[in-house]
């Protein structure tokens, strides 16, 4: 299975952007994993290409601070549960600082919240990265999870 992020920012200004890059470098060696950073500009264009981006996905995971919470355990229970299922593709998608658009919201097969409180898109992106992490290392076996 592939996992797909799908973010919207400026990776340059980004002051998260190592401890990104880190977390996805140790996800790739677990699973492929591969990681799209779309430039702010207007709403449609950038549902547009979330849309795109997701299309070929066997199931679209949009981050929303209304969607379902869960444990590391119950992510790692999650994506093991995807693996089982034989799903080639998951993308997970990210809004900017307005979030994601109602459409992208709709297509969803899962709206998936990382807290309760409003988090900047950069930081989002470096908890899920962490968390994917977290989910698969539990699910490998990899020593990690403290």
């Amino acid at each position: 299975m592939r996992l797909k992020l799908v973010s919207v920012g400026r990776e340059r200004s980004d002051p998260a952007a190592p401890l990104v890059a880190e977390y996805a470098a140790r996800i790739r060696k677990l699973v492929p994993f591969e990681e799209t950073v779309l430039k702010i500009d207007s709403d449609a264009r950038v549902a547009e290409r979330m849309r795109r981006e997701a299309s070929r996905s066997d199931l679209l995971v949009a981050l929303d601070e209304r969607g379902e919470q869960l444990s590391s355990r119950e992510l790692a229970a999650l994506v093991g549960g995807w693996m089982n299922r034989g799903l080639s593709e998951v993308t997970l998608v990210i809004g900017g600082p307005d979030g994601l658009p109602p459409e992208i919201k709709e297509a969803a097969g899962l709206r998936l919240g990382l807290s309760k409180m409003t988090l900047p898109h950069r930081l989002a992106r470096l908890v899920l990265v962490e968390q994917l992490y977290r989910a698969l290392a539990i699910l490998r076996n990899v020593p990690y999870q403290k």
